[in-house]
This record gives structure tokens, C-alpha cells and sequence, in this order.
């Protein structure tokens, strides 16, 4: 039996504390867990602020261990704000997320902004106490608004990525053609899976046609979140190709496994459906580091020597 270690992933999608929602930890304790499970590093959101200032003193509790910020387009920086943008970017954010939680496509999907209906329903509230503001969108009449093609310029500007959140199909598609016109080649199709963008496979192959990477997160395929079986995820990363496809956890919640856990987890069961552990390499290690401009630690899947107290060559295991 092939046991998979995590030594050397990269994970684009990981939550931490402290937040409005409750999370399994804060960014010192998930990013000593993914270090001492060996992975490479990780990248940081918020739905509710920019993660600089975590991972700026993550890094120093934890050297060693690559840690990554970035930026989500909701009410806590202003919404769709090419000015929090560019203070984000200007403090090294590698990412930029278009609305996540406070875009009009989850309200219309989930029935309110900051919530997820009844997923997770005791931990996963964040209501304004006011009507402090409107959902967001990135679209103006016909086209994308003057705000939302600042953001992708400042994006262009600094080089780094651009995530398409919680938007919908026509939103994403149209955010994707100005950044592919102004030359941007690091965009991520963030979850294309989940019910909200809930793209087709067709969709994602058009996306990926125009050099985006679809990111396959496995909370989408955990029991509470679970918007796909992992026979469908296999059967999306086929249609796309993992050379266009990225995988990650979109871990943080308090009814999913630590980060590292969690990532072996999908790795191993698309490995049982069928993704050669070429493929999963391409997915959890060099694709994302071309994204973040850092080289990989690792150009293969490593094998667990053990896990969880049973050796790999044990005759016995199953």
C-alpha cells in the first residue's frame, strides 16, 4: 500500500484564527503543524482582513516554514478597494481574492452575506449587528466596474495572483478576460467545485483554455461541506489536466482536520481514484510554487516510511 507524505506541498488555501468564525487554530499553531508534517508552505486568508500582520509574526515564531499573505475583497477591507489592494500588495500579499463571503453570488447562493445557510450554522455566522453594507459585486452595466479593473492593474502591477472568490460564472469570466487582456498569467479559479462558482467542467476547460488554474479544495469533499464526491473532483481534474489544476485544503474550520491531516487525506483518496503521484506533484507542489515564484522543495510525491505507527512495508497492513 502507497502512503502519502505531504513533505514539500504547498497549500494556496488555509484559514486561521482569529476570526470571526471559529477556526481550529490560530496561524503560529497551523503553521507549526504543516512544518512539522514537512510541507513547504502555505498561504493565509481571511475573509475579513488581509493576513500580513499574521503571517508577518507567524514567520517569526515559526522560521523555517514559508508562510504567504494575501487579500480578500470583502466588507473588512471595503469591499472591491483598489486602495486596500494596494497597501496589501505593497506589504508583499502575494494574493489578491475578488469577494468571497460578502459577494452578491454567495448571498444568492447561501441567502445571506457572511454565512453559509445551514453549514456549520453554530460557528459559521458573521451577520452585521447594521446594514453597514451591500454585497459586491466586480460588475457595472455591462462590463466590470472601474474599481474592479484597478484591483486587476494593481494585481498586473505587482505581479501577484489573482483568485476569482465566491463570484459567479459570468463575473469570473469576465474578470478573467481584462486580466488575461493586461497579460496576468498567476490566476486561480478559487474552488470552481463549491456551490458558489458551481462551474461546469466545461467552464473550468475554458478557463483553463486561458491559463487559469483551477483549485480543487478538499473541504468540498469533507462531510460537512461536501459539494462533490471525490469520484466527481477525479473525474474534473481529468477533464482539466493537473497541469492546469492546483489542489489544496481550504482547511480551518472547527469540523475539519488539521491542514496537514487534511491534505494527506485528499491527496491520498484522488491517489486510490485513479491520480498518479506524478499528477498529485504537479498539483500540490510545482504548480503552486510557480504561482508564488519560489522553487519546490521536492519535484516528487514522497512516500510515508511511517504513519500513524504502521511501516509501509508492514505485510500485515491493509
Amino acid at each position: 500500500m502507497t502512503i502519502i507524505s505531504v513533505e514539500g506541498f504547498i497549500d494556496t488555501h488555509v484559514h486561521t484564527g482569529p476570526a470571526p468564525f471559529q477556526r481550529i487554530g490560530d496561524t503560529i499553531d497551523v503553521a507549526r503543524w504543516c512544518k512539522g508534517s514537512k510541507m513547504a508552505a502555505i498561504i493565509v486568508k481571511s475573509h475579513f482582513e488581509s493576513t500580513i500582520t499574521k503571517v508577518y509574526h507567524a514567520r517569526k515564531e515559526i522560521p523555517g516554514f514559508d508562510l504567504f499573505a494575501g487579500i480578500a475583497l470583502n466588507r473588512g477591507v471595503g469591499g472591491v478597494n483598489p486602495a486596500a489592494v494596494e497597501q496589501a500588495l505593497k506589504q508583499n500579499a502575494k494574493i489578491v481574492w475578488m469577494p468571497t463571503i460578502d459577494a452578491e453570488n454567495h448571498v444568492r447562493i447561501f441567502g445571506e452575506a457572511g454565512a453559509f445557510g445551514n453549514i456549520g450554522s453554530s460557528s459559521y455566522k458573521n451577520k452585521s449587528s447594521r446594514e453597514l453594507f451591500k454585497p459586491y459585486t466586480v460588475t457595472s452595466g455591462k462590463g466590470l466596474s472601474a474599481d474592479a479593473k484597478s484591483v486587476i492593474d494593481l494585481i498586473v502591477d505587482f505581479d501577484a495572483i489573482l483568485a476569482t472568490g465566491h463570484l459567479s460564472e459570468k463575473e469570473i469570466f469576465s474578470v478573467v478576460d481584462y486580466a488575461v487582456g493586461k497579460g496576468l498569467k498567476k490566476i486561480i479559479v478559487t474552488h470552481p467545485e463549491m456551490q458558489c462558482p458551481n462551474l461546469s467542467i466545461q467552464s473550468q476547460i475554458e478557463l483553463a483554455n486561458q491559463n487559469c488554474l483551477m483549485e480543487y479544495c478538499a473541504v468540498n469533499c469533507m462531510p460537512m461541506f461536501q459539494s462533490v464526491t471525490s469520484d466527481q473532483m477525479k473525474d474534473a481534474i481529468d477533464a482539466v489536466g493537473a497541469d492546469r489544476s492546483i489542489i489544496a485544503t481550504d482547511s480551518g474550520q472547527p469540523f475539519s482536520p488539521k491542514t496537514p491531516d487534511m491534505f494527506r487525506m485528499f491527496a491520498q483518496v484522488l491517489h486510490e481514484k485513479g491520480i498518479s503521484l506524478e499528477d498529485i506533484a504537479t498539483m500540490a507542489i510545482k504548480n503552486p510554487a510557480r504561482l508564488l515564484g519560489i522553487k519546490p522543495k521536492l519535484d516528487k510525491v514522497q512516500l510515508a516510511e511511517e504513519l500513524f505507527g504502521v511501516a509501509q512495508n508492514n505485510p500485515h497492513s491493509e
